[in-house]
């Protein structure tokens, strides 16, 4: 599939300027359309969010939360905009004449991860800001509105990761619903790699089977020559992050999966140590 429309948020992550040039690198080869949003949390903070305890709330400390929080909106708005003006991308709203990549900015208040699913359902895909390794993401809202709600695929970039993602691309193959749904949601990505790397955990020959049909499957479709790798390890998340690494992959291509589903026993696992530990961008699909 081809990435039309990217949805981007912004809400103060240290990795985000990388992220977007990681997006306009998408964008080069595609007649893309870039939403940047940045979601104010409601105010004031219902009492069901925990975040005030009504009885301890003075005008003085709302006064503060509600500045804070025009601080932080303004500052992802000039980053947005700071960073589509260097990058020479035209703001429109509709689609232009020309073809060309364009912009556009939105400020929403809500739920952040609400705000985020909704608009993630009507992207292609969203490109997420991740500024370090071992992040806490259980508290990560836009990341999990994106992931868990949408539907859609999801690009987390780490800051000290490069922009170039298709010399090697890795994808992560467990014969499952979700890795299938990863692949058929990154054709686009995955016709510009120069090479790719199938990888498998563990050692059961039906998923080495599987593998290999997913090779011929990309030998059909005309794309880089593919390589099956495997690790017998049945830590598989810390086994595809160093073979990863070993390949020097710039993109790994993998499902999600939630803590509540069964497949996480078999590789959900690397869900979790992928999205505290990857030094690479990963797109992954739920």
């Amino acid at each position: 599939m081809a990435y039309r429309v990217v949805l981007v948020p912004v809400m103060g992550d240290p990795a985000e300027p990388h992220a977007l040039d990681v997006t306009r690198a998408i964008a080069g080869m595609m007649r893309t359309h870039i939403i940047g949003i940045h979601v104010r949390h409601p105010f004031p903070p219902p009492p069901s969010s925990g975040l005030l305890d009504p009885g301890y709330v003075t005008p003085g400390m709302l006064e503060a939360i509600e500045e804070s929080d025009r601080i932080a909106t303004a500052a992802a708005r000039d980053t947005f905009h700071k960073w589509r003006e260097s990058s020479d991308i035209e703001c429109a709203t509709s689609p232009p004449a020309t073809g060309s990549t364009t912009a556009e900015w939105h400020e929403v208040r809500g739920p952040v991860a609400e705000e985020i699913a909704r608009r993630a359902r009507t992207a292609d895909i969203t490109v997420i800001a991740r500024s370090g390794r071992q992040h806490v993401f259980n508290d990560d809202q836009a990341l999990h509105g994106a992931l868990w709600e949408s539907g859609r695929p999801v690009l987390l970039v780490p800051g000290d990761s490069a922009t170039s993602l298709f010399d090697t691309v890795l994808i992560a193959w467990n014969d499952s619903r979700e890795s299938a749904h990863a692949v058929s949601s990154a054709w686009s990505l995955i016709s510009r790699a120069r090479r790719l790397v199938v990888f498998v955990g563990g050692g059961d020959d039906a998923l080495r089977h599987s593998a290999e049909r997913l090779v011929a499957h990309l030998t059909w479709r005309g794309y880089a020559p593919a390589t099956i790798a495997s690790d017998a390890s049945q830590e598989t998340g810390p086994a595809l992050l160093a073979m990863a690494e070993r390949e020097k992959a710039g993109l790994v291509i993998m499902g999600a999966y939630s803590h509540s589903r069964l497949r996480h026993m078999v590789f959900g696992g690397a869900t979790s140590f992928m999205l505290r530990n990857a030094g690479v961008p990963v797109l992954m699909v739920h």
